[in-house]
């Protein structure tokens, strides 16, 4: 499996996603503004060459929730 570089916050908003959170309470939860994590999850789209948020999540592994 190809080992993507992603940022610790980067991963949390993926994961967060996967769990069916949306941005404003992810900014909530991680004590950031919604534009950072916007801006993060752009950051995870283009570090993974994804299209899409479903893209992303299946290219991280994380298209499951825990």
């Amino acid at each position: 499996m190809k080992e993507w570089i992603l940022s610790p916050v980067e991963k949390a908003c993926l994961r967060w996603i996967s769990r069916g959170m949306t941005v404003a309470e992810i900014a909530t939860l991680e004590g950031k503004s919604v534009a950072i994590i916007e801006n993060c999850l752009q950051s995870a789209l283009v570090a993974l060459k994804a299209k899409s948020i479903e893209e992303a999540l299946q290219k991280a592994d994380l298209g499951q929730s825990d």
